[in-house]
């Protein structure tokens, strides 16, 4: 069961967004494909938390556990034109480069079908030492939803993942804002069985049990924040390196005579996850690339 759930805290907390299966979510996800004033209207609604920087980015996070159902999301002003954003999203090459840099994801292939189904293959697994047996691939296809001029709606799913965990999404939704920026909304969830309950709650109980994410649910006896723990703070950790994967990958325009581009991003990855070293430090920047350039030249297998 410790290797289990190594492997479960590892490959799940990888993925990224998946169908609001709770009823409190439902309505979001689950039901028609939204637009940009659906979107927007979550800015109207989460504005005070945006203004307030609490994370010091004008963005807020929101995490759920139906006790069957894991669910993470982000929504965030970036100072990105929503044109630059929206042709990253369309295509799978440019997906994979942003979800390689999360440190759990090994490795990330684009697919092409003869008929416009494309998707990727994610290979996951923990941060160190992969060996036999350690890894875990998932399949997700890629949904370009809704796509107008002023929004664009993109999913990636899978039908299952490691143990007893199904239907992953993640969900990419934007919006152009003033100023030549976007509001974004990234998401990730996944569904849970009694396998998967039971691993989780063995790392949680270990090696994660001191691990927090970023929502504060109260106050120490001194005055300090207290941050969510357990389930929802690992998807909110989760959910938060994959938008700084998004940042990380946007803040470097490949050009001539200029640092490797994927380097650069990988450097970027990292500093930008040590602002929040409370809840995502794991590794130096030299364990961190020395992993990265392992992946690069050894991608693992399944």
């Amino acid at each position: 069961m410790a290797r289990s759930s190594f492997l479960i805290a590892s490959a799940l907390l990888i993925a990224v967004l998946a169908p609001y299966a709770s009823p409190a979510l439902a309505a979001t996800d689950s039901g028609p494909v939204g637009n940009a004033t659906s979107l927007l209207a979550k800015r109207v609604e989460f504005q005070p938390q945006i203004q307030a920087k609490a994370l010091g980015e004008p963005m807020h996070i929101v995490s759920q556990d139906s006790g069957k159902r894991l669910q993470g999301d982000v929504y965030t002003e970036v100072s990105i034109p929503f044109a630059q954003i929206s042709g990253l999203l369309r295509a799978t090459d440019s997906l994979c480069g942003i979800l390689f840099l999360h440190l759990n994801v090994r490795s990330c292939q684009p697919t092409h079908g003869t008929n416009g189904d494309d998707g990727l293959v994610l290979v996951a697994g923990p941060k160190q030492g992969v060996t036999g047996g350690s890894v875990y691939s998932m399949h997700y296809s890629m949904h370009v939803e809704m796509s107008t001029s002023d929004y664009l709606r993109v999913t990636l799913t899978a039908a299952s993942g490691p143990l007893s965990t199904s239907d992953y999404r993640i969900i990419f939704e934007i919006a152009p804002i003033e100023g030549q920026r976007t509001f974004l909304h990234f998401g990730y969830g996944y569904s849970y069985g009694t396998m998967a309950r039971m691993a989780l709650g063995v790392y949680l109980a270990t090696a994660g049990r001191s691990k927090i994410g970023f929502s504060v649910v109260g106050t120490t006896k001194d005055g300090k924040p207290q941050f969510v723990q357990g389930e929802r703070g690992s998807i909110e950790r989760n959910v938060m390196r994959n938008y700084l994967a998004l940042q990380a990958y946007t803040s470097v325009v490949p050009s001539a005579g200029a640092q490797a581009p994927t380097d650069a991003r990988l450097k970027a990855w990292f500093a930008l996850s040590e602002r929040y070293a409370a809840q995502l430090h794991e590794l130096t920047l030299d364990e961190y690339l020395a992993q990265k350039y392992e992946d690069l030249a050894h991608p693992p297998k399944p």
